[in-house]
């Protein structure tokens, strides 16, 4: 596991709507935060989620966390490419062993604007 790219923090959704109202949700909340480590979005993955009306922008392997689902946000912080820095909407959660048998979460990424815009 090489998770030298730079720090990836999940956020949740907290619903912030008076009772009765549609949901407000608000990513305020840091549910985790992990080292991270690039991956490359293979043809298949990136087929997939256009199929799919998604763009898999990045795909990242981090710590494994079974909590982490498609609802949540992820923020990267990365050491070098500051191109990849901002938020994403978390498109694909796959809970796998790496190389040396750890176990580890990739997450496939599409870029968003903000938080508030997804």
């Amino acid at each position: 596991m090489l998770l030298d790219s730079g720090i990836a923090t999940i956020w949740r959704a907290v619903n912030t709507a008076k009772a009765g109202e549609m949901p407000v949700p608000k990513w305020t909340r840091c549910f985790f935060r992990s080292c991270y480590g690039d991956k490359t979005v293979g043809i298949q993955r990136f087929w997939t989620a256009h199929s799919h009306n998604d763009r898999a922008d990045l795909l990242i392997e981090i710590q494994r966390n079974a909590g982490i689902s498609t609802a949540d946000r992820c923020q990267l912080m990365p050491v070098m490419d500051e191109a990849t820095a901002g938020y994403y909407k978390i498109i694909q959660v796959q809970h796998l062993l790496d190389e040396d048998g750890q176990p580890v979460t990739d997450l496939t990424l599409e870029r968003i604007e903000n938080l508030e815009s997804s």
